[in-house]
């Protein structure tokens, strides 16, 4: 079965952290700056996913809330009550007079405080993953067929001392007006780096012949030299290399 590469169930830090019922402002500090080190310790490790992305939709949604909150004060008589933190909606209500109550504002000022935090380890990432996506290659192995939706690609696994094969197919969906393409991969097999390497091609030979529902499969090859985590950041950022091939 296709899986996507990479999923992970951690979240170490949220909405909720923010939203607790801790009313202490040092312990709600303590509590985010320990979130936020996790994650940039992660990237100090050269493991760019999950935890670049995570710190991103964090700060998307900590805007978002701000945002809501801006564009109400002022406009209508209605105070902020709660917080719906699945749907990431400011809860209102009409209130006997139109001051804020002190715990909101404080979760506010805890936002404004964070959020310069979590865009500086944002921009550390960003750093790291354009330095990984400059060396990382992708070249087309062989002819390359007018349908390029399926096929095979290769990736150095440099910490392994392999080259891995996956299959990949690609697909686009539709949300409103807004145009997503999807990547989905299936792990095929490794080879081992030898002294003596085996050629792309006739790795995409072998597969020909093994796998024989693909007759004429469009194929790449990703290559590096760095010796960076595979699984957290070369393949991610090789997937998405291959998506941005895909799509132009």
């Amino acid at each position: 079965m296709l899986r996507k590469y990479g999923d992970t169930n951690m979240e170490r830090i949220s909405l909720e952290t923010f939203f607790s019922s801790e009313t202490d402002w040092e312990m709600n500090q303590y509590k985010i700056l320990g979130g936020i080190k996790e994650l940039s310790m992660d990237l100090t490790k050269k493991k760019i996913y999950p935890a670049l992305a995570q710190l991103i939709d964090l700060k998307n949604s900590l805007d978002q809330i701000k945002a809501a909150r801006n564009n109400l004060n002022g406009k209508f008589p209605k105070e902020i009550k709660s917080f719906n933190i699945k749907e990431q909606k400011v809860i209102l209500e009409t209130p006997a007079h139109f001051n804020n109550p002190k715990n909101v504002e404080a979760i506010f000022e805890l936002i404004d405080w964070a959020l310069p935090v979590i865009q500086n380890t944002i921009d550390e990432g960003i750093v790291l993953f354009d330095f990984v996506e400059k060396n990382i290659s992708l070249e087309q192995v062989g002819i390359l067929p007018i349908y390029k939706e399926a096929g095979y690609f290769m990736i150095t696994d440099n910490i392994a001392a392999k080259l891995q094969v996956h299959r990949y197919e690609s697909s686009l969906f539709f949300s409103g007006k807004e145009k997503f393409r999807t990547l989905k991969t299936e792990f095929v097999r490794s080879e081992t780096q030898q002294v003596i390497k085996k050629s792309p091609e006739s790795i995409k030979q072998d597969l020909l012949k093994e796998r024989q529902d693909l007759p004429n499969p469009a194929t790449f090859i990703c290559d590096t030299d760095l010796d960076f985590p595979f699984a957290e950041t070369i393949f991610p950022i090789a997937k998405r290399k291959l998506m941005t091939l895909l799509a132009a």
